[in-house]
């Protein structure tokens, strides 16, 4: 049965080729949710399954509980240069420092591969 993250790869892929993906890697303790690290890689196929995403998200070697994807294209469509990758992951780093509810503007997902989101604690 596919992850959620399965089911998304697959659908992002098919609506735009290849991409800049934004990984923002997360701890969820009680109420809070934390950034630990965040990178960006270039997406040229869909066919990554979550455990293997999961061991690569795991060789950051930071202890993580969710993770939000965020996508990046060039203008033309496909994946950005480098150097504008690394920009644009600056700016993603910043919205959610700033407000972590940027982190629904991407797709956020559990160690599991199941999508979920962020929701303002009252």
């Amino acid at each position: 049965m596919k992850t959620d993250f399965e089911h998304w790869l697959a659908a992002q892929f098919a609506d735009t080729g290849a991409f800049t993906i934004f990984i923002v890697l997360v701890r969820i303790a009680d109420d809070r949710v934390t950034p630990v690290m965040s990178t960006f890689a270039q997406m040229i196929g869909d066919e990554i399954e979550w455990p293997q995403m999961r061991g690569l998200l795991d060789g950051a070697r930071v202890p993580w509980d969710g993770v939000a994807f965020f996508v990046g294209l060039s203008q033309g469509g496909g994946p950005l240069p480098d150097a504008e990758a690394r920009d644009k992951l600056k700016q993603v780093e910043a919205d959610v420092q700033a407000d972590l509810l940027a982190l629904n503007r991407g797709l956020f997902f559990d160690r599991a591969g199941r999508h979920m989101r962020v929701d303002e604690v009252c």
